[in-house]
């Protein structure tokens, strides 16, 4: 048994493919100074419009714009601050499908390490996918899996393998629906009917 509720194909195929975007607006940067002026950006260019709902300060920082599929206009960027006398960077946004609007963010510590990334799925303008990280690794993704603005599917890891999914099935706002799992195998499934938060009925994988 599962949720049932897998990303759809195309979002799947998105989410793999932002790795090599990633990549390639790293290299882009390194290879061409960005398009904006150099490390510490230049004039304003009409380009990816930045996620509306973000909270993030973008004065804290110097704003690098990349132009990856040369039609000479921004869709992606980095944003730099110094620290310690050396430039960081501590963001980066891309536009993965190239629409003009922003639909992957990288927030990164002060040591350059990666702390989460934030993803547009459905290319709505809006957030529905977050995955957090522990030095490099992945230990919580929450997803917006009926692009409601609230997050309903929980997935936790420890050491790459998942630990845990708790999922919100109706949507109400409540968990009611769990999935523990051993050895990287499917060990047991939790599940409240009565909508009380608490599991009602456990299943082990062999029943689910």
């Amino acid at each position: 048994m599962s949720t049932g509720r897998a990303l759809p194909a195309f979002a799947v195929a998105f989410v793999f493919s932002l790795g090599g975007v990633v990549a390639c607006a790293t290299d882009e940067a390194a290879t061409t100074g960005g398009g904006g002026g150099g490390l510490f950006g230049g004039g304003e260019r009409a380009g990816a419009v930045r996620i509306a709902e973000d909270t993030f300060d973008a004065g804290c920082c110097q704003k690098r714009e990349l132009d990856l599929n040369k039609d000479g206009k921004p869709d992606a960027y980095q944003f730099t601050k110094v620290i310690e006398e050396q430039p960081v960077v501590v963001r980066k946004e891309v536009d993965v499908n190239f629409d003009g609007k922003i639909d992957l963010i990288r927030d990164l510590s002060e040591k350059g390490e990666l702390v989460d990334e934030r993803l547009d799925n459905d290319f709505d303008g809006r957030v529905d996918l977050v995955v957090f990280f522990e030095r490099g690794a992945i230990v919580r993704k929450e997803y917006d899996t009926n692009f409601d603005a609230k997050v309903d599917l929980w997935r936790f890891f420890d050491k790459g393998a998942m630990l845990r999914e708790e999922a919100d099935l109706d949507y109400n706002g409540k968990v009611d629906y769990w999935e523990y799992f051993e050895g990287g195998k499917l060990d047991r499934v939790g599940i409240d009917r009565d909508g009380d938060g608490n599991v009602d009925e456990w299943l082990n994988s062999a029943e689910s």
